[in-house]
């Protein structure tokens, strides 16, 4: 009897810490972190600016790079991948990254890429997007600033956009059975 208490608590308490095993972090300490990120890696651009702001009910979060195109083509990819791997433990979610990428030759126009941060993370991170997905719905690349128009990305389905809250509901009914059962079983064990 007292080996099923000490189960039951031992449950109960591993269920507890399981939402609070993912850090969530607020938009200034993101920002903080980008630096870090990108300071760990040589390859890595030089970062000019960091903005988080929300425009019309949306939250971006804005850089602003120096590219070397003779050096390393990847930059952008970088520039996305990291973002996406840091706001992915955001408090409130992003919804859009800009980047803005100023080439070293000054005579080139500087390039706006405008993503998804939603479809970003489910494709750089999660990988349940496909890159051709990805690239037609989710990203826009644009060095016509003033005209630059936002892509038109379709909806996610309830499925793919209730897959966490279902998961973690799952869960909590799961080990609430496993209890129930178990408090069933130790009442009729007691008769």
């Amino acid at each position: 009897m007292e080996f099923f208490i000490r189960f039951i608590f031992i449950g109960i308490m591993v269920s507890c810490l399981y939402p609070a095993s993912k850090k969530h972090f607020t938009d200034q300490q993101i920002a903080n972190m980008v630096p870090q990120y990108f300071n760990r890696d040589h390859n890595s651009p030089n970062i000019t600016r960091i903005r988080v702001y929300g425009k019309e009910d949306e939250k971006y979060l804005h850089l602003e790079i120096d590219v070397n195109r003779n050096r390393y083509l990847g930059e952008m990819d970088y520039t996305l991948f990291a973002m996406a791997n840091i706001t992915q433990y955001a408090k409130v979610p992003f919804d859009k990254f800009i980047v803005i990428m100023y080439p070293a030759i000054k005579s080139n126009e500087p390039e706006l890429l405008e993503a998804d941060a939603g479809c970003t993370i489910n494709y750089l991170i999660h990988k349940k997007t496909t890159r051709k997905r990805w690239s037609e719905t989710c990203v826009k690349i644009s060095t016509d600033f003033e005209n630059f128009v936002v892509p038109t990305v379709s909806s996610p389905s309830k499925k793919e956009s209730s897959s966490d809250e279902s998961g973690n509901k799952i869960l909590l009914l799961v080990i609430l059975a496993f209890i129930g059962f178990l408090l069933y079983f130790l009442k009729r064990k007691t008769r």
